[in-house]
């Protein structure tokens, strides 16, 4: 690489430290033209990559899946080769028009990478994997369950807020273990690790890391990053860290590697058939998910519940007169989309205009993860493109404070083919009713698994049509939103999170001890 090549990448990467997405676009497009041959031959992955993060700031999912491959294809070196492909792997979900069986066949590919050899290091001396069988003891004594969590980090994330849950299982009955590839922490990490027995920080580490984790004698571990942040954990499953290792929480996929042996699903998720997308055993549970509100989330909807009482029985009751009110002001309803700009498809988009359209009164709220003004300027490119009113649709970059915002929306509309998770599973937190379409896979039926856990599969669209429909029959029916927004906020109190929690736990530790073959 040529000191002009080296000055080159440098400027790009502090362009995008700026979020100059398109001046970035421009100096990877000269540069790519003008490289050496020997830049050609051994360094192009880097332009690609930088073209991923580029399209990614712009919100062009398309950009990303296809500079991610080209990465993959291009890098010399296994670990970011893998890396790149995970990246391609989770930008492929946010396209629509891509099969089930099309999208497992490019993870069973990527597993293919993950395959270990004897000249990567301590592969020979994993962990012999336990068969998946439900009788015997998982160690032959009736000790606790050893049961680790692996995840690239355990800062508060969205993440998070699902696999909470998971370090109350019982001490009497599990001992709980936690290793974090990030030497970050902050008051979730804290939380983590009054409540494992062994927290353990493998940053650094290296190869190493899989001899620490094995020497703690695991029955099973459960990794929460799967191809998430560039698949950071995927290589240490590979070399085998436990006798049964599960996917659970983190990624929303097989992940393709034939060491992790079990996923964790429901059967909304994953029905009958569905086996033949996943390298994995899927060990399904009743509901799949249990989302941990924060302390904002629970006071919101405490106050809502508070203003629905002093409202009086009326609006909680959809009686004729607030029914015919609400259509009235049919239009005049707020829709909200909260969530990565990333999964706004051009179907997407064509649903939201038609429902627009069909209700000239009504707005759309539209806010991003990401404070990136350049995705705020694309995304409002795009509406006008696709012939949305843009005066009626107010496009936002990321905010902390958005739940209040949130909060004060009538319907969320959900977008597909990658639905929201955690901003589902918190607007429903808030009361506020949402709008999925079903997908046919694991990753695009998320929406469906969390909105039949709350008692509303009626909210689950068969399709767009359906979609369209079922949001401007919800626009006229004010009575009906308030039932809805009655329920989701009776499901909110303090007993009833924690009865859901309790619950859930009963049948993940169940689905452990079955893992572990103790069952």
């Amino acid at each position: 690489m040529t000191e002009r090549e080296r000055a080159a990448l440098r400027g790009i990467r502090a362009q995008l430290a700026r979020g100059e997405a398109e001046a970035a676009l421009a100096a990877l497009r000269a540069l790519r033209e003008t490289a050496s041959p020997e830049f050609r031959a051994r360094e192009l992955w880097r332009v690609h990559e930088l073209f991923g993060a580029a399209f990614r700031l712009l919100g062009d999912a398309v950009g990303c899946a296809q500079a991610y491959y080209e990465a993959a294809r291009a890098d010399r070196f296994l670990r970011s080769q893998r890396a790149h492909y995970s990246s391609y792997l989770f930008a492929l979900h946010y396209l629509p028009g891509i099969s089930a069986a099309a999208l497992a066949a490019q993870h069973f590919a990527c597993g293919r990478l993950y395959e270990v050899r004897e000249d990567e290091g301590a592969g020979a001396r994993a962990v012999p994997p336990r068969p998946l069988s439900r009788g015997g003891g998982a160690a032959g004594t009736a000790r606790p369950l050893r049961v680790g969590f692996l995840a690239p980090d355990f800062l508060d994330s969205a993440a998070a807020r699902f696999y909470d849950v998971f370090f109350d299982l019982p001490r009497r009955a599990f001992t709980l273990h936690a290793y974090s590839l990030a030497a970050e922490e902050d008051a979730l990490t804290a939380s983590v690790r009054a409540r494992t027995a062994v927290y353990r920080v493998l940053a650094g580490e290296g190869i190493a890391a899989a001899d620490i984790v094995r020497a703690d004698r695991l029955d099973v571990l459960v990794d929460l990053g799967g191809h998430t942040a560039g698949g950071v954990t995927l290589p240490l499953l590979a070399r085998r860290l436990a006798p049964v290792q599960l996917e659970a929480v983190g990624w929303f996929d097989t992940t393709g590697v034939p060491a992790v042996d079990a996923l964790l699903t429901d059967g909304v998720m994953d029905g009958a058939g569905a086996a033949r997308l996943f390298t994995e055993r899927l060990c399904r549970l009743p509901r799949a998910w249990c989302f941990t509100p924060t302390a904002a989330m629970r006071a919101l909807a405490a106050q809502a519940r508070e203003a629905q009482a002093a409202r009086g029985t009326e609006d909680a009751r959809g009686t004729q007169a607030g029914a015919a009110a609400g259509q009235a002001v049919a239009g005049g309803v707020t829709f909200a989309a909260f969530g990565n700009f990333l999964k706004i498809s051009d179907a997407v988009l064509a649903t939201w205009r038609e429902i627009l359209c069909r209700l000239p009164a009504a707005r759309l709220v539209l806010q991003d993860t990401l404070r990136a003004p350049v995705r705020v300027r694309a995304l409002r490119a795009r509406l006008a493109a696709q012939g949305l009113p843009l005066a009626r649709v107010a496009v936002r970059m990321g905010e902390d404070g958005y739940l209040a915002a949130l909060a004060r929306a009538d319907v969320v509309l959900d977008t597909f083919p990658y639905p929201g998770g955690a901003m589902t599973a918190t607007a429903l937190a808030l009361g506020v009713p949402v709008l999925t379409l079903a997908g046919s896979h694991h990753s695009a039926r998320v929406g469906c698994s969390l909105l039949t856990a709350a008692g509303h599969p009626e909210l689950i669209a068969a399709d767009a049509a359906a979609y369209v429909r079922t949001a401007c029959e919800l626009a006229r029916d004010s009575g009906r939103r308030a039932r809805l927004r009655a329920d989701l906020l009776r499901q909110q109190t303090e007993e009833a999170i924690a009865a859901r929690r309790t619950d859930y736990l009963r049948h993940f530790a169940a689905a452990l001890r079955q893992l572990a073959g103790g069952a």
